[in-house]
């Protein structure tokens, strides 16, 4: 990795956080640090046919992220890695640059990990990887920005976005696990004898998939998390994440209820709170 400035850069590691991007001063970093946004688009979704085309909005949901990547300062280059025909060139023609995915890397036994460290193997130059999920298609321009500032200040190795949720967890104990006639699940996240009053607890953090920035150093030793982590916290509405014809009909929803378009600025979530 050549972050020249990676060691002079720890004293402001403390004030990488919720603040104005434009503020912090990230250009000596990027200098030295290529950061490459990439989406793993490829054709063969089970949930619905072709999903990373599926329209939202009228628009395609690969559009929705792109749309919304061509807006954040911190991408050195912004790439599409599929298999499908259809897919690279509505990428190609918005912009990005493409990438063909193997038969290998787009099985459906290949992780995301190993489509990643293909691409890797043809682009020695790149630094950092933002993995961004167009099927998350309400990530806006503020949540990569967050998280291109907290990658590129040199203070953490990998950075990821999750929402908070307040839901009490429960774990189904293995048969061989559980003594007969007593309990099957246990409490995860609280004691059933003092349950937490909402208002008095900070919830959990649980990944949401929207998007994930690693260290190629981190990747290539089979990570996408590790090292120094920080996090950036999306909203439940922003946090959809759309697997099945259901959960796009209720993207459809979202979008209109909450104003969202495929531009990563738009849409008020703040609408609930001041309505009801």
């Amino acid at each position: 990795m050549r972050l020249l400035h990676r060691g002079q850069a720890r004293h402001s590691c403390s004030h990488v956080g919720h603040y104005s991007f434009e503020a912090f001063h990230f250009s000596v970093f990027l200098l030295a640090m290529h950061v490459a946004g990439l989406i793993l688009a490829r054709g063969g979704s089970k949930g619905i046919r072709l999903k990373n085309l599926a329209l939202l909005k009228g628009t395609p949901l690969l559009l929705w992220s792109l749309k919304t990547m061509s807006r954040c300062r911190g991408f050195s280059s912004i790439w599409v890695s599929s298999n499908h025909d259809d897919i690279l060139e509505l990428a190609h023609q918005n912009g990005a640059q493409i990438h063909r995915r193997s038969a290998e890397s787009s099985s459906d036994g290949a992780s995301s990990l190993d489509a990643i460290n293909e691409f890797l193997d043809s682009h020695s130059e790149v630094d950092v990887v933002a993995l961004i999920q167009c099927t998350s298609p309400f990530v806006r321009v503020a949540h990569l920005n967050e998280a291109l500032a907290k990658m590129t200040s040199g203070c953490y190795d990998s950075v990821f976005s999750v929402t908070r949720s307040h839901s009490l967890r429960w774990m189904q104990l293995e048969p061989n696990k559980a003594d007969v006639g007593t309990e099957e699940i246990r409490a995860v996240n609280f004691d059933p004898h003092c349950r937490p009053k909402r208002q008095d607890w900070n919830g959990d953090l649980v990944e949401n998939g929207a998007f994930y920035m690693s260290s190629v150093q981190l990747l290539r030793r089979g990570l996408i998390q590790g090292g120094k982590i920080s996090f950036v916290e999306m909203s439940a509405a922003h946090s959809i994440d759309i697997d099945t014809a259901y959960d796009l009909w209720l993207a459809g929803q979202q979008a209109s209820y909450f104003g969202f378009e495929p531009d990563g600025d738009s849409g008020d979530v703040d609408h609930l709170q001041r309505h009801y």
